[in-house]
């Protein structure tokens, strides 16, 4: 039987060579296939799971913008804190948060000149709104609305250091959006010694909500008369 004529050109040894490595390196490979299958099954196994959970989160964000549009469709609080409740995390509970946290703020506000013990709390809650925000570090619009709300619910705290901070932080950061021009403002106003006097008046007063009206008296106890028993 006529033998095999041995190579001699250099590409065609480079090719046997090559072949000879990689049927070495299979031969070795061999007692380790079912790891190696399990590798990889693992691997793939853990792509698909990526994918997943990738479109599972796709779909809770869809599901969280329709539930915060949809409660931009009414004016019931209950529906911004069901957004929060059901999508903490999203940005969509972000600005349900906003929202709460804003309501809270005018609500605060608006008792101020009436109510000072009750407004005094619905800041601190306004306050620990805008608080939760910021701790999830947001951008842009959604930043500079919670940092110019927190300055505003300081600024009613009487905390004026803090509020000017406050506003100075969102003239300088977020000098191109639309809050930039009223925050400039504020923290310039905050600088001047009579509205620092102004705001350490308003601190002293006492302010408390107005006495309940008496029920009106019955005729004949205006008349000084008892009143006629009933048959």
């Amino acid at each position: 039987m006529p033998t095999q004529p041995l190579p001699t050109d250099p590409l065609e040894l480079e090719e046997n060579d090559l072949a000879a490595t990689m049927v070495e390196y299979l031969q070795r490979l061999r007692p380790h296939a079912g790891l190696i299958l399990a590798v990889v099954a693992a691997a793939l196994l853990a792509i698909a799971g990526s994918i997943l959970v990738s479109s599972q989160a796709a779909a809770s964000r869809e599901q969280s913008w329709n539930a915060c549009l949809s409660a931009f469709g009414g004016s019931d609080l209950d529906a911004f804190n069901e957004v929060i409740r059901r999508y903490p995390g999203t940005p969509a509970a972000q600005w349900a948060q906003l929202v709460v946290a804003d309501a809270t703020l005018t609500e605060a506000t608006d008792m101020l000149f009436i109510d000072r013990e009750r407004a005094q709390s619905r800041l601190q809650a306004a306050g620990n709104f805008y608080g939760a925000i910021l701790a999830a570090k947001p951008r842009g619009m959604l930043a500079e609305r919670a940092i110019l709300g927190l300055a505003k619910t300081r600024e009613c705290l009487g905390q004026l250091e803090e509020a000017r901070s406050g506003y100075a932080a969102v003239a300088a950061e977020h000098s191109a959006g639309g809050l930039a021009s009223l925050a400039s403002g504020r923290a310039a106003a905050l600088g001047r010694e009579s509205m620092r006097e102004w705001y350490h008046w308003f601190a002293e007063q006492k302010i408390t909500p107005p006495a309940q009206p008496a029920a009106p008296a019955s005729a004949d106890a205006a008349a000084g008369e008892p009143p006629a028993k009933k048959e």
